[in-house]
């Protein structure tokens, strides 16, 4: 449902985990809320919540590891918690750095260790649990970008290289000029600002939005890592609908561009019905020179 790494306000992740009846108030606007069997939850790190309660949630580098802390007085036996400690309950973490949104998505994560009767520095009791989250560090940990020659290619094109695909967007971004794309299209720009990265829709955001160069029809970009499933078609629809429905002008079309590593069966039955999506994939290409 989200990209790790990227942010999301709270509305936002709400219109996308059930957009018939967005979650509002209540459980939705404190530290997590269930909806069905996912399990939300909304960390402060280094700041106060909105309800002055200020817990310990940090990134602990040496074990890699996150450390969260329920709302006061609450135990493991709690009914939520038995289901969360089961997985019965999945997890998703968002975190923030400070008190204004949005919040930037973790990822999922295993309850690794727990501790019940934490006292905080306020004073409040709580659990104490420790979070194993996959790569966890490659979102937290400040890292440096590299960049290298890259190259959208299908089956008519030759290979290409790129260092390492977790930049994948922005390399894309930067390098638009040298994508098949570019042929036809240009980031979407507005009032001369480019602004077609992570362009911002109440269902969550687009990884790179484009417009033809005639300031027509418009592209919508969506970028997954490694292998592309049939569910990233009805993400990519969801999003093409908004442009419609919030930018096009009557006689303004859109279309979609999934871009990934590999395929699989499902998508391809998907896109056999869907003829205003193309896929496209790059190839991976390391290497070690002395």
């Amino acid at each position: 449902m989200f990209k790790r790494g990227v942010e999301y306000t709270r509305d936002e992740i709400a219109q996308v985990v059930r957009p018939e009846n967005p979650p509002r108030g209540g459980d939705w606007t404190t530290g997590y809320a269930r909806i069905e069997n996912n399990l939300f939850i909304f960390m402060n790190i280094g700041v106060a919540g909105r309800t002055g309660h200020d817990f310990e949630n940090h990134y602990d580098e040496k074990s890699q590891t996150l450390i969260w802390f329920s709302k006061p007085n609450k135990h493991s036996k709690n009914p939520l918690f038995q289901k969360i400690l089961s997985g019965e309950l999945t997890p998703y973490f968002f975190a923030r750095w400070n008190k204004k949104p949005p919040f930037t998505f973790l990822g999922t994560g295993n309850i690794v260790n727990f501790e019940d009767g934490y006292t905080t520095s306020q004073g409040h009791e709580c659990i104490r649990l420790v979070v194993s989250v996959k790569e966890l560090q490659d979102i937290i940990s400040p890292r440096q970008k590299v960049h290298s020659p890259i190259e959208l290619i299908d089956e008519t094109e030759q290979r290409s290289s790129f260092l390492f695909e977790k930049h994948l967007e922005d390399f894309l971004v930067s390098n638009w000029t040298r994508t098949p794309l570019a042929r036809d299209f240009e980031i979407y720009q507005k009032d001369g600002d480019v602004v077609g990265q992570q362009f911002r829709t109440n269902t969550g955001p687009i990884d790179i939005l484009g417009q033809r160069k005639d300031k027509s029809d418009f592209l919508v970009v969506e970028l997954k890592r490694d292998r592309a499933s049939d569910v990233v078609v009805g993400q990519t629809l969801r999003y093409m609908g908004w442009v419609k429905e919030h930018l096009c002008e009557p006689d303004q079309n859109v279309t979609g561009c999934i871009i990934a590593q590999r395929k699989d069966e499902k998508l391809d039955y998907a896109l056999k019905q869907v003829n205003t999506i193309q896929f496209m994939r790059y190839e991976v290409d390391f290497r070690l020179i002395a």
